[in-house]
């Protein structure tokens, strides 16, 4: 089987693939040697593309690049004729990724601002780069296509933050809920393009976890945007996914009840989740769990690494639900070791078939 049939074996529920599929975000595998040796031994590529392209009118974008001992910071400007909004992102030294540190609403009139930039966002249909995304990885995995976080973690991610979005949502719930009904309709337009593309899987890119969306705030927002986008996607022959990678225990009945195909990211309780995988793996019996491999576990050296992979397939077998992702920043010293540890691993233990007495 290619890596690509793992994948969509998997999700469809249908069969058994030949093992476990495995995959790896390009961006944190560096192309090279040991990424060319792990897709010898099966692994896969999950990378995400737009099948549409964003347009935002009248709308002017500044911006300042700063230095310091902590590294870039870029603080962008949106002009509208409603107001001004402005953002801060610092950028990290090691694999560069954006973490924003100042949000774009910092008042109750960078709403007025906000929602004009959210109204006079449009999207069109791109297919054809889409398509050709797919073509060039062939099956050497999944094109994904993402149309970024549901309302609710957007607000928190990039509008707001969590501090902001929750004082909002007890002083000024009636502004907070107008975004996010808001900002719900525009996705809802971005998903039936991507319902009607080539793409196989559609996610979420949300990065949920119970820590700051608890159960009524999912049930309230989260679910509902959820089931909507998974029926569309369901109807289209499409996977529906969602990039959960945080503390799901008090989410877990919740999740059962949500229309969604594919838990990704999903993250142990050795690096910081707080559902331990089998259990995750018996309650959501009808969805794959994509997990993230724990990067934390890399620090205990070698031996370690590859006795933990051992113990945790013991664990799992027979689980049928189950993937491997290399989906969070790995420690720069130790990603090729644990590349490596699951080459070995995986295609050896990582079956569907291989006999219990044989994981040790």
């Amino acid at each position: 089987m290619t890596a690509r049939e793992r994948i969509l074996t998997v999700l469809s529920r249908n069969s058994i693939p030949d093992m476990i599929p495995w995959v790896f975000y390009p961006v944190l595998v560096p192309q090279g040697e040991v990424e060319r040796k792990a897709r010898n031994k099966g692994c896969g590529i999950f990378t995400h593309v737009p099948a549409w392209r964003i347009e935002m009118q009248d709308v002017e974008v500044s911006m300042q690049e700063t230095w310091d001992d902590k590294g870039k910071t870029i603080t962008r400007t949106y002009h509208t004729p409603a107001g001004s909004v402005s953002e801060k992102i610092r950028e990290d030294p090691g694999y560069h990724s954006p973490w924003c540190i100042e949000y774009r609403i910092k008042n109750m009139s960078d709403y007025r601002v906000v929602k004009f930039m959210v109204e006079n966002t449009y999207y069109h249909e791109d297919y054809d780069s889409f398509t050709a995304a797919q073509e060039d990885l062939g099956e050497d995995g999944i094109v994904v296509a993402s149309p970024g976080y549901s309302p609710v973690l957007l607000l928190i991610h990039v509008y707001m933050g969590i501090e902001r979005f929750i004082f909002d949502l007890y002083d000024h719930p009636k502004e907070l809920e107008e975004l996010i009904y808001l900002i719900g309709e525009k996705q809802d337009e971005v998903f039936r393009i991507a319902a009607r593309s080539s793409a196989k899987i559609v996610e979420s890119g949300d990065s949920l976890t119970g820590n700051y969306v608890e159960p009524r705030l999912y049930e309230k927002y989260c679910l509902p945007f959820y089931n909507r986008q998974g029926e569309l996607l369901h109807q289209n022959n499409k996977f529906y996914a969602v990039h959960m990678d945080g503390k799901l225990k008090c989410l877990e009945g919740l999740i059962k009840e949500t229309k969604v195909d594919l838990i990704e990211s999903f993250t142990l309780p050795e690096q910081g989740g707080d559902l331990p995988i089998e259990e995750a793996i018996n309650i959501w019996e009808d969805k794959v769990i994509a997990m993230n491999f724990p990067a934390s576990i890399s620090l205990k050296g070698r031996e370690k690494t590859k006795e933990f992979m051992l113990k945790l397939f013991k664990r799992i077998f027979p689980a049928k639900n189950f993937m491997v992702e290399i989906s969070e920043d790995l420690p720069h010293m130790y990603w090729k070791d644990i590349v490596l540890i699951l080459s070995e691993i995986i295609p050896k233990l990582g079956t569907f078939s291989v006999p219990d007495s044989k994981i040790r």
